[in-house]
């Protein structure tokens, strides 16, 4: 190939290379901001689905570039946080990861207005196999109009982990906006602040359900799982909570979370009075439980037990001449559980048996291999120093096994209060 054909190749090529890079620039110019555009609109189309009106927004947090921000005190389960340019509000979006399955997290959408109200909530991603949509197709329009107070916003029978979840989630993206002055905080009524003390002062009583009140109550709420009752009582300017558990102990606190009940016995008196016309008896199927597994027992005594757990009823007995107690805890599993335990003077398990282990035995196919006889064993000899909680688990049935730890961890703790003194019989 001679010279000059050479360069007219090479000028060749330069013209082809140069008309294709002009035309790659003009495409790039015209398409990069329809791209853009339309990369912009996905993200935004939840964002206008919950903040009706909205003109655009600007993204003032990312949780995948956290330290690009200026928000502070930003709760994980937060992903992303934007403000709607004129003024309208804002939206947050959440994840929430339950304690059902824990599999993929679900995320949410929620528009906040300028006065701090949720105006529209939106569910994006739900992989639970129980819905509470569908428990409850009112529940996600409860939401609307609540500021971050979440005033009787309740969790959904039947679907408590996942609308626990998704709850909390909404309180965390509350908090991140009130942490940076974005909106003002909800103001809580007493009755709503006594209410939500519930779980730390009687953590094991399980979904509340509202019942009809009378005299000073404004609320009562007794415990899906037979643990119990809570009352919201009103004595003129002041309110109070009262916790009464399945063996009839009871106590009352003020709204900072004081005990009160020494001052102030006429409503404990009160609540006592509701609680012991409504409680299911429990201490009936203990007893022809113990006498089954120990015929041969004497000196049978219920003990009146001042713990708030998922204990429902407790025995005194004598075997061979030794101080023995028998224990009922109904914890929540897959479904209601139903656990007894049998300690020596020790606090050593003796005997530890269920009514059901397994509720579903197509959920639980992989469940099968389970020895039940050689699981229960595995108990007797424990003692609330070397619980650890292992003997209980099996993976292939978290939440019955879940339960299972539950209820034995109470009964040790409620053990532990007869042996401090704290039970009376």
């Amino acid at each position: 190939m001679n010279i000059k054909h050479l360069l007219v190749t090479v000028a060749y090529l330069l013209v082809i290379f140069t008309v294709f890079g002009a035309i790659a620039f003009g495409l790039n110019f015209h398409t990069a901001p329809l791209i853009e555009e339309n990369n912009k609109g996905a993200e935004f189309a939840p964002l206008l689905a919950v903040l009706p009106g909205a003109k655009d927004f600007e993204r003032i947090y990312d949780a995948a570039d956290a330290g690009a921000s200026t928000l502070v005190g930003v709760p994980e389960s937060v992903l992303a946080i934007y403000k709607e340019t004129s003024g309208l509000g804002f939206v947050f979006r959440v994840s929430a990861t339950t304690q059902y399955t824990g599999a993929s997290p679900m995320e949410a959408s929620v528009g906040i207005d300028a006065e701090g109200r949720i105006c529209g909530i939106q569910i994006d991603t739900y992989t639970e196999s129980i819905d509470f949509r569908d428990k409850d197709p009112n529940y996600l329009g409860a939401f609307l109009g609540k500021d971050s107070a979440l005033p009787d916003i309740g969790t959904v029978s039947g679907a408590t982990y996942s609308s626990t979840a998704f709850k909390e989630s909404i309180s965390a993206g509350f908090s991140a906006l009130i942490a940076n002055n974005l909106v003002a905080e909800g103001v809580k009524s007493d009755a709503q602040i006594l209410t939500e003390m519930i779980p730390t002062l009687a953590p094991g009583f399980s979904k509340t359900v509202e019942m009809t009140v009378s005299g000073k109550m404004e609320k009562a709420l007794r415990a899906e799982n037979g643990a119990g009752f809570a009352y919201v009582l009103k004595d003129g300017d002041a309110s109070y909570l009262a916790i009464v558990n399945a063996m009839g102990a009871a106590k009352l606190y003020n709204v900072a979370g004081e005990d009160v009940t020494a001052e102030n016995a006429a409503l404990v008196g009160e609540a006592l009075a509701h609680a012991t016309a409504n409680q299911e008896n429990f201490s009936t199927a203990l007893k022809t439980k113990l006498e089954r597994e120990y015929p041969n027992a004497t000196d049978i005594t219920p003990c009146v037990l001042t713990t708030y757990n998922t204990v429902v009823a407790a025995y005194s007995f004598t075997v061979d001449g030794a101080t023995c107690y028998a224990f009922y805890s109904r914890s929540v599993g897959f479904h209601q559980m139903d656990v007894y335990l049998f300690l020596d003077a020790s606090g050593a398990i003796m005997k530890m048996d269920a009514k059901q282990f397994i509720f579903d035995e197509e959920y639980f196919m992989a469940f099968g291999g389970m020895d039940p006889a050689g699981y229960k064993q595995g108990f007797v000899g424990i003692t609330g120093d070397t619980w650890n909680g292992d003997a209980a688990i099996i993976a292939t049935a978290t939440m019955t096994s879940n339960a299972v730890k539950q209820s034995t961890t109470d009964v040790f703790d409620a053990f532990k209060t007869i042996q401090n003194g704290g039970a009376e019989s």
